[in-house]
């Protein structure tokens, strides 16, 4: 009797054991697409801001790049990145066309040598740095 116990036991322990396995993998699969899917939507309307100044500026290129500060500000920055490729932005407002993405709030003023030569809304503007080359 005591050898019929141990193995109802184990397979008891057993059975739990691969239901808690299952329910972790489940929970993993239902989340991760979503997560995904969040990404991927953040990178569409990225672009979706974008399209029209893409029309705006040269097809290929380096050209400048200010935006705001703060915690979401670099990931501001790569979104813009892959919204304008193969455009190549630097960080930078040492350009003759500086690209301006201030989703939060647009910046009162701006340093004196840039203006802005079109707002395409949504705190997309284009820039012109007059003492680049």
């Amino acid at each position: 009797m005591p050898h019929i116990a141990r193995m109802i036991s184990s397979r008891s322990v057993l059975w739990i054991f691969i239901l808690g396995c299952l329910l972790s993998s489940a929970r993993l699969i239902i989340d991760t697409p979503r997560v995904a899917h969040e990404a991927q939507d953040t990178a569409l309307r990225s672009g979706q801001r974008f399209s029209e100044l893409r029309e705006a500026l040269p097809k290929r290129g380096v050209i400048g790049y200010i935006g705001e500060s703060g915690d979401s500000a670099l990931g501001h920055y790569y979104l813009t990145q892959y919204a304008l490729a193969p455009l190549v932005l630097d960080h930078s407002s040492n350009h003759s066309i500086v690209v301006g993405n201030f989703p939060g709030s647009q910046p009162e003023a701006f340093p004196e040598n840039l203006r802005v030569v079109r707002d395409f809304g949504k705190g997309v503007l284009l820039l012109a740095n007059k003492d680049a080359n």
